[in-house]
């Protein structure tokens, strides 16, 4: 009786895998296997060797690919270009871009977002956050791509404020936009609120792209002159938010302006007003300085890691108790640049991608640079906590 029910097991798999074999089926999806390192690629050169780029932006789509957006002074003046690689950030070539509707505005200042859900009724789309400039305004608008970051149409005009100018402008800049609990959320820098130099602020979207809720302040301190700014943020494991910026700080003998690396912690994306301020404190005794960026890694632990870039150091600065206490410094293979983009790419959680343009302070020619660092292996050689 054995041996006949061993026999018919064996048919039965056989027909099994006959079956298989016949039917017209896709084969399922590879597994990602991760991404090599690499450092200081390339993703554009600008012709005229005099160029200044800054403010790199990178965002990260399915099927390793990754598109890229930044500032660049000699572009069309109601024009900003989208660039795009299909390798996770090795190679790129020119794909897209988004056109003012008025003409003469400069698009500055990028913040790119993969909205990977239904949203609105549309799903897959790719937002585009820019400041767009002219003599007379400063806009923070939102353009949305249906192709996957091809061509882009004005979704919405969030905000509208004064000029560029001095303390008393009524400006408004650096946009950044985060998806978070079936919304979207858009932080910004503004001088309009005349008890304040200038603060930070953020409005919500939960229906469409063009209806956003009133500013609500995240950063705005007692004190007229200090200036905070430059905000980006990341949602922590335990559903907080880490939000980073720089806060300036004047001088009252030189009249001159710094600016420290400061952060929040928030259980709310959207209600962070009243959560203490926090000067982000290093065990090497380093300063983080100017435009911040902040992102998080599932890497290092049960918390994570928290990962912050700032404008004039190679290194990152490391958090793996959910924002709390001294913060470490880990040295990358990144350039330095101002407003230098750190981002996790979606198919290999051991990496860092650094995006960054001309260094803080500088005014040398410069090009967009993209590496991709081996984060696990950093955490690996960190001297061990006492």
């Amino acid at each position: 009786m054995r041996l006949h029910a061993l026999l018919a097991s064996w048919c039965v798999l056989r027909a099994a895998i006959a079956q298989t074999t016949t039917d017209d089926t896709d084969p399922p999806a590879p597994t990602p296997t991760g991404v090599d390192s690499f450092a200081n690629v390339t993703v554009y050169q600008p012709d005229d060797s005099a160029t200044q780029l800054t403010y790199a932006r990178t965002e990260n789509l399915p099927n390793n690919t990754v598109l890229a957006a930044w500032n660049d002074p000699s572009q069309a003046a109601d024009s900003i270009a989208v660039f795009r690689s299909t390798n996770s950030g090795f190679s790129w070539y020119s794909f897209g871009n988004a056109t003012s509707s008025e003409p003469g505005r400069k698009l500055l200042q990028p913040s790119l977002l993969y909205v990977n859900q239904s949203f609105g009724g549309d799903s897959g789309v790719v937002l585009l956050a820019v400041n767009a400039v002219d003599d007379k305004s400063t806009n923070i608008e939102v353009y949305a791509s249906y192709d996957q970051g091809e061509s882009f149409e004005l979704a919405s005009e969030v905000v509208s404020a004064g000029p560029v100018g001095a303390n008393s402008s009524t400006a408004v800049s650096n946009p950044f936009l985060l998806l978070q609990n079936n919304a979207v959320t858009m932080y910004y820098s503004t001088q309009q609120d005349p008890q304040h130099s200038q603060k930070i602020v953020q409005q919500t979207t939960a229906d469409d792209f063009d209806s956003w809720d009133t500013a609500i302040d995240v950063v705005a301190s007692q004190f007229h002159d200090d200036r905070p700014g430059m905000s980006t943020v990341a949602k922590l494991p335990n559903g907080q938010y880490v939000i980073a910026f720089e806060y300036g700080l004047l001088n009252s003998t030189t009249k001159a302006y710094s600016y420290p690396v400061y952060y929040k912690i928030s259980p709310s994306a959207e209600n962070a007003g009243t959560e203490r301020t926090r000067q982000l404190v290093v065990d090497t005794g380093a300063q983080p300085y100017g435009a911040p960026f902040v992102t998080w890694t599932p890497l290092g632990g049960v918390n994570g890691t928290i990962v912050l870039s700032d404008s004039r150091s190679n290194s990152v600065f490391i958090n793996q108790a959910l924002g709390e206490g001294t913060w470490r410094e880990v040295k990358t293979t990144a350039g330095r640049a101002s407003a230098r983009e750190v981002r996790v790419p979606n198919n290999d959680d051991t990496k860092l991608r650094f995006a960054g343009g001309a260094e803080y302070g500088q005014q040398s020619p410069s090009q967009i640079l993209v590496t991709m660092m081996d984060f696990q292996k950093a955490l690996a050689a960190l001297e061990p906590r006492e």
